[in-house]
């Protein structure tokens, strides 16, 4: 059986433990145990079966170990460039951005196995969100390079925004480590938050050579083409040309919040006059403020003003299913 290694601890990482390839290249599971309802933490066996079946050997960088998530994903990349193997992200799509960041720019491959809530970016790819179709393709998948979303040189798989939902996310990992994480619970918190309210902010937006200024709750900076399709917003289309989708609130009272919240859920947003939707190449945002929250694939991170949202073509290669893939998978050669 080929070997199975955890790499957490820096002592494991000895010139003598580094582990043999055998029928290819290693697989470098970076696994998250609080993604998905608890499959996070027992997935690595089921990766110790499909390697065994493949002759491939598996490498476990254990999220729990030193330095967190980060310090698993630096580890794994560093011994991949060493091995060329590929580094295999299991979680959602939080999970999978703080690997994407790691690995952009880089020859090593990512592969995705979602356990998370809604695992867009998966999806959006034509990524199995069955764990073991997900390391089959893993195992056997072709590495083609993915357009990712940036601001302020952090990439972003699905979405950024900040203001009113950058609230929600933080509230609603409040509320799913309180009463677990499941879709019921990640969708409560967002409407009851969302309901109430958030200060407007003053912003100049500058895209496409024009700058223009605004007073909102809210912008969202979209980058990929199902989530925006799930909510119908009328925007998809920008994912198809390699350009970002940006959605800005316009201010609104608690019974028109209601009414957004209510059409987020009945997938009808394009008929909301109060959404101003456009597609952006570039997006310089100025708030007034040195320092703003921003959410960028459900995490949370306090970034320095001014925002500068834009894509980056081909910025990593991605273990996809080796026939053309139709649906939302194809549209997505440009941001996921």
């Amino acid at each position: 059986m080929p070997p199975i290694h955890n790499l957490s601890h820096a002592q494991h990482t000895a010139d003598g433990d580094k582990p043999r390839v055998t029928g290819g290249p290693p697989l470098h599971l970076v696994a998250n145990p609080a993604s998905g309802a608890g499959e996070g933490a027992s997935l690595v066996e089921r990766a110790r079966a499909a390697c065994a079946r493949a002759g491939r050997t598996l490498v476990l960088h254990d999220s729990v170990g030193p330095g967190g998530l980060e310090g698993a994903v630096r580890r794994a990349h560093a011994a991949a460039r060493a091995d060329g193997g590929v580094v295999v992200a299991a979680g959602g799509d939080g999970t999978v951005r703080s690997v994407a960041q790691e690995l952009a720019g880089g020859a090593v491959p990512l592969a995705v196995v979602p356990v998370g809530t809604f695992n867009f970016f998966a999806r959006n790819h034509g990524i199995p969100e069955d764990s073991d179709a997900a390391l089959a393709l893993a195992l056997d998948g072709a590495p083609r390079a993915v357009a990712l979303g940036e601001v302020n040189e952090r990439v972003f798989l699905v979405n950024a925004s900040f203001g009113l939902y950058a609230r929600a996310v933080a509230q609603r990992e409040r509320d799913t480590a309180r009463f677990g994480r499941n879709r019921a619970v990640v969708i409560a918190s967002t409407v009851l938050s969302l309901l109430r309210g958030h200060p407007l902010m003053d912003l100049e937006l500058e895209a496409g050579g024009r700058a223009q200024r605004v007073r909102t709750p809210m912008v969202f900076v979209g980058s990929n083409a199902l989530q925006l399709r799930d909510v119908s917003l009328d925007v998809a289309h920008c994912l198809r040309d390699g350009r970002l989708a940006v959605v800005v609130l316009r201010p609104v009272g608690l019974w028109g919040m209601l009414r957004l919240a209510l059409s987020g859920l009945a997938r009808a947003l394009q008929q909301e006059e109060r959404l101003e939707s456009f597609c952006a190449d570039r997006l310089r945002v100025h708030p007034r403020r040195r320092r703003i929250r921003v959410a960028l694939d459900g995490e949370l991170f306090n970034l320095r003003t001014p925002l500068c949202f834009g894509t980056r073509p081909a910025a990593i290669r991605v273990m996809l299913p080796g026939e053309p893939m139709a649906g939302a998978a194809a549209e997505a050669r440009g941001p996921a």
